[in-house]
């Protein structure tokens, strides 16, 4: 018999998408499946669509919790979970019809701990899928396989950007006892995924895009800044504590790069704010040009920054009030142009 997936999928308000997410998984071709919907405290209905789930399907599970956060409800799948497989979907995406049968199958050519595929974007909300052709993205054309050491995929994963656990499928056993940081809301999969490598665990990925990632660029714009954005920060930090312990000086530096560019996205979102609240914020901004001005002074790892990010980092290092202003401008230009 086929090793069973547990699918693990944080539910929080979440009624226009759910529906549309769950026949994703209920339609994959590997069957032998569970879903764990854990209902982190949902208000919108969510949690009487998971229980219609539940009284309609065997293999799906519901847990209503209080509401406690992503990582909360991904750390109580990983108790509840009974698969030898376990993977992570976010309420809002969906799956090609035979990610799951890919991504087992890679795992035991393999014999790796994790193994991964790529993902593509989709807009469009309840039902309706836009921007993207199902059907042409999900087929797979001879996709490669990449096998990775932990220390090789902190290298080529983690410090080149795949730091999301979903679209990935973990042996259960491997996992073991690791759990996801419930005091970050930014940064927790990347931790994740970095314990995983730091502990020795074997790591494969292919090509092809299985996962669907739900698009609201929008929506993200218009977001200011909030206290838990500083969260960004935080995971970079105490991923530069194990990589400087662990890693070459070339890591160390691409590391540092990666939190002073952190720091630049935070950095955005208070230039959004308004003079006021600025002001009130005056903390954080110290914290960022301090972090700037210490690690923009680096030469190795001002060279790890793109064109872009290192006139940002001089800028903002030198006069961050003039920088300030001009981001505030340009961000002012472009939402007028989006809406």
């Amino acid at each position: 018999m086929s090793e069973t997936v547990s699918i693990i999928v944080p539910v929080y308000n979440a009624s226009p998408y759910l529906e549309r997410c769950m026949e994703s998984l209920l339609g994959q071709t590997y069957r032998n499946t569970e879903i764990l919907l854990l209902d982190d405290g949902s208000t919108d209905g969510s949690g009487r669509i998971c229980d219609r789930f539940a009284d309609s399907h065997e293999n799906v599970k519901v847990f209503h919790m209080p509401n406690g956060g992503v990582s909360a409800a991904r750390n109580r799948g990983l108790q509840e979970c009974c698969g030898e497989y376990v993977t992570f979907v976010d309420a809002d995406d969906i799956l090609a019809g035979d990610m799951l049968e890919y991504l087992v199958g890679m795992a035991e050519e393999t014999g790796c701990d994790v193994a991964g595929c790529e993902y593509f974007e989709f807009r469009g909300n309840g039902k309706g899928i836009q921007g993207v052709e199902f059907q042409a993205i999900c087929g797979k054309e001879d996709p490669e396989v990449e096998r990775l050491s932990g220390s090789r995929f902190v290298e080529k994963g983690i410090l080149r950007s795949d730091t999301r656990c979903w679209s990935k499928l973990y042996r259960r056993e491997s996992v073991g006892k690791l759990r996801f940081d419930t005091g970050l809301t930014i940064g927790e999969d990347m931790l994740f995924l970095l314990e995983l490598a730091m502990q020795g665990k074997r790591f494969c990925r292919g090509n092809y895009k299985g996962y669907g990632y739900f698009s609201n660029e929008a929506g993200a714009m218009r977001r200011g800044f909030k206290d838990s954005y500083m969260d960004q920060i935080t995971c970079w930090q105490r991923a530069l504590e194990k990589i400087g312990k662990q890693g070459t000086a070339r890591l160390t530096q691409r590391t540092e790069a990666i939190l002073l560019i952190s720091v630049m996205l935070v950095v955005g979102k208070l230039a959004q704010l308004p003079g006021k609240e600025r002001r009130e914020k005056a903390e954080a901004g110290k914290y960022c040009l301090d972090l700037v001005r210490k690690y923009g002074a680096k030469r190795g790892v001002f060279r790890e920054l793109d064109r872009g990010y290192r006139i940002k980092v001089r800028v903002y290092g030198c006069a961050p009030g003039v920088y300030m202003g001009l981001y505030r401008l340009w961000y002012r230009c472009k939402w007028k142009f989006l809406v």
